[in-house]
């Protein structure tokens, strides 16, 4: 039984060898055969377009942070939520975490307008 199991081991191994290798071989000649041309208006929209994209993917991802965070918060302190003073330092977190999120998200757009003005 040992000498069966070693070889549908060994029988995998290879099948995962010759399957990674016709994978490997399949994306090469596939990207190979792809020639892009462009003009120079054509590639500038292009990088503009995929540096917009960039910055929106980061700030959604600024925004589901600061989200995240203020959840914590909220949830962390709900048991002592009828306490006057943790309620205000409840407000006051929160509101951190938003003003935080505004700029971090603002960052992300004023820094390449500002480096756009000194081209």
């Amino acid at each position: 039984m040992n000498k069966i199991s070693e070889f549908i081991k060994a029988g995998k191994h290879n099948l995962s060898k010759v399957y990674l290798t016709a994978l490997t071989a399949f994306m090469t000649f596939v990207s190979q055969n792809q020639v892009v041309f462009a003009q120079g208006g054509e590639v500038q929209q292009r990088v503009t377009s995929a540096l917009q994209t960039i910055q929106s993917v980061l700030t959604g991802l600024i925004v589901t942070v600061g989200i995240v965070v203020a959840l914590f918060i909220v949830i962390k302190r709900m048991p002592s939520a009828d306490d006057p003073h943790e309620k205000n330092e409840v407000y006051k977190a929160v509101g951190r975490v938003l003003g935080l999120v505004a700029i971090g998200a603002a960052i992300v757009w004023i820094v390449p307008w500002v480096y756009s003005l000194f081209q």
